[in-house]
């Protein structure tokens, strides 16, 4: 009988070059957005992304979400493929309808406040992206729904 031992000692394989060009298209998606006057368009770009720092989890991760997942939802297939992160899928996912009405060109959807503390929590989901790909995080891990906004 022959017995296999793992050990985890913090060893990290490498990250994919894909995950890790997501991730800097995110943190580029993430400052343009910042630079945007109207609260609707900062909302926006900061949710994309969003939608990118999960792309880059996705990439990061060998097959274990299978060769042709059910959904297409960013947030549901990072929920399901990083269970450490399901807090974010979770939060992000709860701002779908608003970016949709931003989208469809409701000003009102999003107000300026909104639209910041948004870009914040964004920031801190992809430090922790950045924690999770072998990165180091200028913040401390945050529970996004300690001071959830309004959906």
């Amino acid at each position: 009988m022959t017995m296999t031992k793992t050990f985890d000692v913090g060893v990290r394989s490498p990250v994919s070059r894909q995950a890790q060009v997501l991730l800097g298209r995110a943190d580029a998606l993430l400052s343009e957005s910042i630079g945007e006057r109207d609260a609707g368009d900062r909302f926006l770009g900061s949710y994309i992304a969003a939608l990118k720092g999960a792309a880059a989890v996705l990439a990061s991760l060998p097959d274990s979400i299978g060769s042709r997942p059910r959904s297409r939802n960013a947030w549901v297939l990072m929920a399901k493929a990083a269970p450490d992160l399901a807090i974010w899928s979770e939060y992000f996912s709860s701002f779908s309808a608003t970016r949709a009405a931003v989208e469809a060109g409701a000003s009102s959807a999003v107000g300026d406040v909104d639209a910041d503390d948004f870009y914040r929590h964004v920031s801190r989901f992809l430090n922790a992206v950045e924690d999770r790909l072998g990165g180091q995080s200028r913040f401390q891990p945050v529970d996004p729904m300690a001071a959830p906004l309004s959906a």
